[in-house]
């Protein structure tokens, strides 16, 4: 948030008043005094009020959460390079993945390209960076979904994620998204590869994933965003087998607030993908998850 400095200048008058002289003459006369004048004294200059802050520009997180992406972007990379804040490049790789999950379809490869340099940026800055590290796996994993698993395999984006997940769990072991990538990256791994190959080329499990699915449910403080994402993910990789733990998430997403422009757009795709699932038609959720996959 920027600043507001105010300077506030007191002006200080000085009142001139000349002395009125008595002169003596002769006897006891006296000299009838001139009438005293009094110079105007000169006006003190108006205060500098400070600027009210409904006028004062948003910061870059208020133009997130209202969903004014690109200026929300330009706003964080600016201040990001002129401090040198890992945050400040964490909230422009944030704000680029929102953007992208909204945009045409065209649009989404270069807002994910750039966001994954913005998360880059930070983790180069704080190699320690929670929020560096969680934006650096998410974009990781939008890439690598778009360019599918042998490209992604080859660029080794599956290793670098992991890599960000273990920094952003040894920097905050119970933080919910952090759990909830770690499970993301097992069972993204084992739906698109196989659990025999994910688990000789990446170490990957489902019941790793599982198990970093519950850490993260149970955290009192997970986000619907969060439990959209794992309830997708289940029901990506078996819809029949995880229905229920599906449907136990979905559910829990409508209980959470949605205070930002995002978490809002999201709560109705969680709806969408809670009705279709208990629709009881197998195609009509079929559909509907490979929409939400098809989103990057």
């Amino acid at each position: 948030m920027n600043l507001l400095r105010t300077r506030i200048i007191a002006g200080l008058a000085f009142l001139l008043l000349p002395v009125a002289g008595i002169g003596m003459a002769g006897a006891a006369r006296a000299e009838v005094p001139e009438p005293a004048t009094t110079e105007p004294a000169p006006p003190e200059p108006a205060p500098i009020e400070p600027v009210p802050a409904e006028q004062a520009a948003p910061s870059p997180a208020a133009l997130y959460a209202e969903g004014a992406y690109a200026e929300a972007v330009a706003a964080a990379l600016a201040l990001g390079d002129a401090h040198g804040d890992a945050g400040m490049d964490a909230l422009a790789a944030r704000a680029l993945l929102a953007q992208a999950r909204l945009a045409p379809r065209g649009e989404r490869a270069g807002l994910v390209g750039r966001a994954l340099e913005a998360a880059r940026r930070a983790v180069a800055r704080d190699p320690q960076h929670l929020e560096g590290n969680l934006q650096l796996a998410l974009a990781l994993g939008y890439q690598g979904r778009a360019m599918g698993n042998l490209a992604a395999h080859q660029r080794g984006l599956a290793e670098e994620a992991r890599a960000a997940i273990d920094t952003a769990l040894a920097v905050a072991p119970d933080n919910p998204w952090a759990q909830a990538l770690l499970g993301s990256w097992h069972v993204e791994i084992v739906t698109g590869a196989g659990p025999l190959l994910a688990a000789t080329l990446y170490g990957a499990s489902l019941d790793e994933g599982l198990k970093a699915f519950r850490a993260a449910e149970a955290h009192p403080e997970v986000s619907l965003l969060v439990l959209h994402q794992m309830a997708l993910h289940l029901l990506s990789y078996d819809s029949r087998s995880f229905a229920r733990q599906a449907e136990r998430m979905l559910m829990a997403a409508r209980a959470r607030d949605a205070g930002t422009h995002f978490e809002r757009h999201m709560a109705r795709q969680a709806d969408r993908l809670l009705r279709a699932l208990r629709s009881g038609s197998h195609a009509m959720l079929a559909r509907e998850i490979e929409r939400e996959r098809l989103t990057f």
